[in-house]
């Protein structure tokens, strides 16, 4: 018998370049230039865990081995986390080496995650929408429920067209509904994906497309209308007319 004197990893082959973790498939508006847009179609929704509104706050921490205080990711809360002590400071921009503003941080941001198809690469991702006009207008589309339907498997029979108009202070976001009946392929890939995300991992510090990890939702998708009455997306059996396939 041959004893294995080597452990086998020292056997492998040095590789030339380092390989990275594909980045997960989030899009943020902010990543649109100015006179681009991208189509989504939503899918699921909040009582399917695909949808939760949250916020999300820059975090610090002492470094270690020089005790300065370092940026430390974002940590997502269900509700506004008022000034916690991890709370990252605001960088003095005007001056080169970049210093942090004591006694002033920078302020969380509410945002609303859902779960959508993208038109431009075909695949799921999660929308984060942090702009508050962005929120108030798909609210206000939600309410719609007689062009905007939804079929029963949770997906919009209709898709959302996000637009960036403008830059820097003078940037604007708009969002134009169509009315598209889904394709008989995005049902079948849906029914294969959905239980592959859960969005209300977030608020466990865990990972949303690991599945569902806790039995807790997120708070409702879409927020309140100007009555105070919170705004879900409804489900109507027959589908608009539009065969094109996204």
């Amino acid at each position: 018998m041959t004893l294995q004197v080597l452990p086998p990893e020292l056997l492998e082959q040095p590789k030339d370049k380092i390989e990275k973790q594909p980045e997960k498939p989030y899009w943020k508006p902010g990543t649109l230039k100015d006179g681009e847009s991208e189509e989504f179609r939503l899918l699921g929704c909040y009582e399917t865990g695909h949808a939760i509104v949250g916020w999300q706050y820059a975090s610090e921490c002492r470094d270690d081995k020089t005790g300065d205080l370092r940026f430390n990711g974002f940590v997502v809360t269900r509700s506004h986390p008022g000034t916690p002590e991890d709370l990252a400071r605001e960088t003095d921009w005007s001056k080169p080496d970049r210093p942090k503003i004591d006694g002033s941080f920078v302020k969380p941001r509410k945002f609303l995650a859902w779960v959508a198809t993208s038109a431009a690469r075909g695949r799921l991702e999660v929308l984060f929408l942090e702009q508050k006009s962005l929120r108030e207008q798909l609210t206000e589309i939600l309410q719609e429920d007689e062009d905007y339907t939804w079929t029963q498997e949770g997906l919009a029979n209709f898709s959302i067209k996000i637009s960036r108009k403008g830059t820097g202070l003078e940037t604007s976001y708009s969002i134009l509904p169509k009315v598209r009946k889904v394709p008989e392929k995005i049902v079948k890939e849906w029914k294969t994906s959905r239980d592959s995300i859960w969005l209300p991992n977030f608020f466990e510090g865990k990972d949303p497309f690991d599945g569902r990890q806790t039995d807790e939702k997120g708070l409702p998708a879409g927020g309140t209308d100007k009555r105070g009455a919170t705004v879900l997306p409804k489900v109507k059996q027959t589908q608009q007319e539009d065969e094109n396939e996204f």
